[in-house]
């Protein structure tokens, strides 16, 4: 499995078989990525909510041929009536596709579109590719029901926002890496807007010294994961 750190809380992967899936595609207004709209393809894109940080450039990276777009049922609908193609989920809902399994789990945070249509509850989403298991947290506080999540579903690769103000700090994600206990965490939703400041390199060193690894990946560096 290959991933790619799109900046913010953006991820592109790709599977041994060449399936895409994107999570969260924020580019367009996105000051930290490096990557453009138009170098990117999805065969799925997966999102954990409607907020403009989040549902980004979903309708102009997603072809209506051949893109499923995975998230909560209202979102879906709302993306459906635009003519694409969705998969809606509940919370704690499931389905498998071709290149893995999709769960959406709570998330603390709100959800909306630009537009302000009600987009149902913002979602974390735990979801396999190449047998791996990746939990992307969303927008969230912190919530003893991570441990949990962690226990049903083992976490090879977590994904969890650090910044504060609108999302859970450095310390609060700190305590969630110990509940989840994943093989590997990548900080995000960090240092893109002037409110979320926030040095990954001190999160990495706290979750390490309780014996957890973490990568604080730039955006657009890439990492496989075997």
């Amino acid at each position: 499995m290959k991933l790619q750190y799109l900046g913010h809380s953006g991820f592109f992967f790709q599977d041994s078989q060449n399936r895409t899936i994107l999570v969260d595609p924020f580019i367009t207004g996105n000051p930290l990525t490096p990557v453009k709209t138009n170098q990117l393809t999805a065969d799925y894109i997966i999102l954990t909510h409607a907020h403009s940080d989040h549902f980004g450039d979903t309708l102009t990276i997603a072809d209506k041929r051949k893109t499923t777009i995975i998230c909560i049922a209202e979102l879906a609908s709302y993306i459906s009536r635009k003519g694409f193609k969705t998969h809606s989920l509940q919370i704690g809902g499931s389905f498998s596709f071709d290149f893995g399994k999709v769960k959406l789990v709570p998330a603390l945070h709100s959800s909306s579109t630009s537009d302000g249509a009600y987009a149902g509850p913002a979602a974390g989403a735990v979801f396999t590719v190449d047998n791996k298991t990746i939990y992307h947290c969303g927008d969230t506080g912190i919530f003893g029901d991570m441990k949990l999540i962690g226990e049903i579903d083992p976490i090879d690769v977590l994904l969890i926002p650090i910044g504060g103000n609108f999302t859970m700090d450095i310390e609060d994600a700190v305590r969630a890496v110990s509940l989840i206990q994943p093989k590997l965490t990548i900080p995000i939703h960090y240092n893109t807007f002037a409110l979320i400041q926030a040095n990954p390199q001190v999160f990495i060193d706290k979750i390490a010294a309780n014996g957890y690894q973490g990568s604080a990946l730039k955006p657009g560096e890439e990492l496989n994961i075997s």
